[in-house]
């Protein structure tokens, strides 16, 4: 992605790290579905092409929201963990999902995490955050 001058506007600061649609699929994959490696991210129903998805890994990572661990013996070992400048956006996550809920007719209410943060938003929040004990400030 082609990046701009520095802002001192923290909507287009926020928007130049994870604004594009996929960035915000990715984080989303990491924090709500906990999921790690190349593999899953690309088995996402969305369909994400495996050039955009790299592209997006490496942005993520430059920008401090993800932190790369390699594999010891192969890069299908290789995991992505957010850091605590990703975890900081589950509210906004949450809120963008919140927003979709409420104008998307075609939400699958189906799906136990939406029904989870109607219910439950702080209790989903605190069982989410405990798949990242592991990360430090």
């Amino acid at each position: 992605m082609k990046k701009r001058a520095p802002t001192v506007c923290p909507i287009v600061y926020a928007l130049d790290i994870w604004g594009d649609p996929w960035s915000l699929i990715i984080l989303r994959d990491v924090l709500i579905h906990n999921k790690r490696h190349y593999r899953e991210f690309l088995a996402s129903r969305e369909g994400i092409a495996t050039n955009i998805l790299s592209a997006r890994l490496q942005s993520l990572t430059d920008a401090g929201l993800l932190v790369k661990i390699e594999g010891a013996s192969s890069r299908a070992q290789t995991m992505y963990r957010p850091t605590q400048k990703a975890l900081d956006l589950i509210p906004v996550v949450f809120a963008v999902m919140h927003w979709g809920l409420k104008y998307n007719p075609n939400t699958d209410m189906d799906i136990p995490i939406m029904q989870e943060l109607i219910s439950n938003e702080k209790g989903l929040e605190r069982r989410l955050l405990k798949n990242f004990d592991d990360v430090t400030s």
